[in-house]
């Protein structure tokens, strides 16, 4: 995620501020970080940061990297 938000030139402080307004929920920096270390992020919330930066999620077949489920 750091990678990411500093290739869009941003921070992720401004991405948790969006995502703040987004859901209409508070995201504390450092709380945040700790769920992302711990793995308790959710999908949606993750879905949600992916947008703001311009992203998608997408699966992709390991086998077949061609095969793309959005």
């Amino acid at each position: 995620m750091k990678i990411l938000t500093v290739n869009e030139g941003t921070s992720i402080t401004k991405v948790l501020e969006k995502l703040a307004e987004l859901r209409n929920k508070i995201y504390p920096r450092n709380s945040f970080s700790t769920r992302l270390k711990n793995g308790t992020v959710s999908y949606e919330e993750m879905n949600d940061i992916a947008g703001i930066l311009g992203y998608e999620i997408q699966f992709v077949k390991k086998n077949d990297p061609q095969k793309i489920v959005k």
